[in-house]
């Protein structure tokens, strides 16, 4: 299975900073994309901050290992 494949398969939790409700996104989707929208509130969650960036970074390099 080649990394991308693999980025598309892995799923993180993105927790809603407003109300704390949970979504699931693929790796893939997270890396992609620059915020993600509560289902439950609406409210963005933005992933371009610092701390997203590592965090992204860390399920990417995490998903490496595994390739």
């Amino acid at each position: 299975m080649d990394i991308d494949s693999l980025l598309d398969t892995v799923k993180a939790k993105v927790a809603c900073g407003q109300c704390g409700a949970e979504s699931e996104r693929t790796v893939g989707w997270l890396k992609a994309n620059a915020a993600s929208d509560c289902a439950a509130c609406g409210a963005a969650t933005d992933l371009t901050t610092p701390e997203w960036k590592a965090r992204i970074q860390a399920y990417i390099d995490a998903c490496t290992g595994f390739a």
